[in-house]
């Protein structure tokens, strides 16, 4: 039992929603005071207090006017709003997936390895790294979604501003496992102007067909500079270091 169906505005009454697996056929059942009046009915009215509705899905059932009945609460979850969150959902939690992942090796490596390192005076604080990916993997990911829906989804037109998309993100994750995991300090610092290079082409790319989604890539740019900068200095100055 419950208030949600599909499209417009319901009564107050409890509704029920039911699902026929077997033809996929979606239909809903309300108790409507007989003095509401239904769209579409001529203002007449019905004297039957139940009213059911049956639809294929992606048909809105017909509802009833909410100023003909006093007690009336918009709709606010459909089936089809779901489906059009869905993508914007899932773009931009992937670029998080590697991140999640990388986390648990750096988890490891900063109070470890990484803390022994030569690192400059302006390092930022470890504290600070999570909190920073977090925000920019956001970003980047609504950016990409941006794209897809300008674009209509995965198509030619969005071949390559997806495809650089998807590169950059690719090296991105990698440099976790190479710099953290693996030690590899000059292959790590490879990785950074790598994805640094083809961050930059994903952005030019997505200027032409999305201007908000372009400006969401320059935080990430300006970080991957400064990471980058970082990550060479730490090359430099600790050639030889091992884990202790």
């Amino acid at each position: 039992m419950t208030r949600l169906t599909f499209r417009g505005y319901v009564t107050a009454a409890p509704i029920k929603v039911f699902h026929d697996l077997g033809s996929d056929v979606i239909w809903a059942e309300a108790e409507i005071p007989s003095s509401c009046k239904e769209q579409g009915d001529g203002g007449s009215g019905e004297t039957s207090s139940r009213r059911r509705r049956r639809q294929q899905p992606g048909v809105a059932v017909r509802a009833v006017e909410a100023s003909q009945c006093p007690q009336r609460e918009r709709f606010t979850v459909t089936m089809d709003t779901v489906s059009a969150w869905a993508p914007g959902v899932g773009f931009t939690l992937l670029p998080h997936v590697g991140g999640m992942l990388g986390g648990l090796i750096t988890d490891r490596e900063i109070h470890g390895w990484y803390e022994y390192l030569e690192k400059p005076s302006w390092c930022p604080p470890n504290w600070m790294f999570a909190p920073v990916w977090g925000t920019l993997y956001t970003s980047m990911g609504y950016g990409s979604y941006l794209v897809w829906k300008e674009l209509g989804g995965f198509n030619k037109k969005s071949m390559v501003p997806l495809g650089l998309y998807a590169g950059q993100l690719a090296l991105n994750w990698s440099w976790t496992p190479i710099f953290f995991g693996a030690h590899k300090t000059g292959w790590g610092l490879v990785a950074l102007l790598l994805t640094t290079g083809a961050a930059t082409a994903t952005t030019s790319s997505w200027y032409h067909v999305n201007k908000t989604s372009a400006y969401l890539m320059f935080p990430y740019l300006a970080w991957l500079t400064l990471a980058s900068v970082l990550n060479y200095r730490i090359w430099k100055d600790n050639p030889n270091k091992k884990k202790p």
